[in-house]
């Protein structure tokens, strides 16, 4: 175990082995033009500057290249802060200085009572990586049992949390708000980042790039995900589910949590959306399988595109809308409340079955 001592402690990137545990420590990072510095890093993918070409990088590539990977891992009671006023936001890439950084192979990894504040492109970043093979048409799951508690994501310039090709994933007890959004200074990394001239920072966005990008046995559990620039929480995959090696990304629990739309979110008034890409939607399988959202206050509308077998209980829906939600080639769409509280929910849908 390596204690910080709770002093504060000035850096570029700290590469973690296997079997570590990272304790008491506040963290702020350095600013750097390179883009790809993350304050934590566990695994590598790239050789594109000073720190991911330095001997720990290099170990953390070939350590995260194949399975199973970096291993075992505490991050308990850390602050840091990314000091993105005082960074160039590098717009390449969204710059990809993260506070927690993860990449490739992992497993096995617990992060507590930790805040990620300030960064220049997300507070936490869970990611296949370039150097890995998923992206050859394989559905392996390459981040396993991360486990997170007591997490604090804010001001980051892009996402509070990213992820994608995640097994076994519960994240508790945590905020992700008030990201994707202006913070004071006069470098660039204080402006968010844009799309098509659109802010689009998430609480948390599950993004996946095709086959490899997978996710399964996904929880948040009494989690905040509001004000930041776009939705609450958003579950994206450009996959081709007619592929014959594709596997469902399944299994996704929302727990007593709370979500809204965000300010100014270019998707609309969605605070929970799960959605394929337009092409693929038409799809006999569907992308999402087995959701369930339970005892959680959504200010906005829900989109499902391309999901089966979703199941509300106890949610509150709070919208100005006439519809609670669009579902868009969603199947087995039910809802059900246990308290005194009885609301009938209405859709806007198209090409869906057995929609309640």
């Amino acid at each position: 175990m390596i204690d910080g001592q709770n002093k504060t402690y000035y850096v570029t990137s700290l590469w973690l082995k296997s079997d570590i545990e990272l304790k008491n420590f506040v963290l702020y990072a350095i600013p750097t033009q390179e883009s790809d510095v993350s304050v934590i890093s566990i695994g590598n993918d790239l050789h594109t500057n000073k720190y991911n070409r330095s001997t720990e990088a290099q170990e953390a590539f070939v350590a995260s290249q194949t399975y199973p990977g970096i291993q075992n891992i505490v991050l308990d009671n850390i602050i840091i802060d990314g000091n993105r006023a005082l960074q160039p936001a590098l717009e390449v890439r969204d710059g990809g200085k993260h506070g927690i950084s993860i990449k490739g192979f992992s497993n096995n990894i617990t992060i507590k009572n930790v805040t990620a504040r300030n960064c220049v492109t997300d507070g936490i970043a869970l990611y296949r990586g370039l150097h890995t093979t998923l992206d050859r048409g394989v559905e392996v799951f390459a981040i396993r049992n991360i486990r997170i508690d007591n997490f604090q994501a804010f001001n980051n310039r892009r996402h509070g949390g990213s992820g994608d090709s995640i097994e076994n994933f519960r994240c508790t007890n945590s905020r992700f708000e008030n990201n994707g959004l202006d913070v004071w200074g006069k470098f660039s990394g204080a402006k968010p980042a844009v799309f098509n001239g659109n802010v689009y920072g998430n609480g948390w966005i599950m993004e996946g790039y095709g086959l490899g990008s997978g996710i399964r046995n996904i929880i948040f559990d009494q989690c905040s995900f509001i004000s930041n620039a776009a939705s609450g929480l958003l579950f994206y995959d450009v996959a081709n589910s007619s592929d014959r090696n594709f596997i469902f990304r399944d299994k996704i629990k929302i727990l007593n949590s709370t979500l809204d739309s965000g300010v100014q979110n270019p998707t609309g008034d969605f605070g929970l959306i799960f959605t394929s890409n337009i092409e693929n939607k038409k799809n006999h399988m569907k992308l999402y399988n087995q959701v369930l959202v339970s005892n959680t206050t959504i200010t906005g509308k829900i989109l499902l595109r391309s999901v089966q077998n979703v199941h509300l209980l106890d949610v509150n829906i709070i919208t100005r809308d006439e519809t609670h939600g669009l579902l868009d080639y969603a199947d087995n769409v039910s809802y059900l409340f246990t308290t005194n509280k009885k609301t009938i929910f209405t859709w806007e849908h198209y090409n869906g079955k057995n929609i309640q």
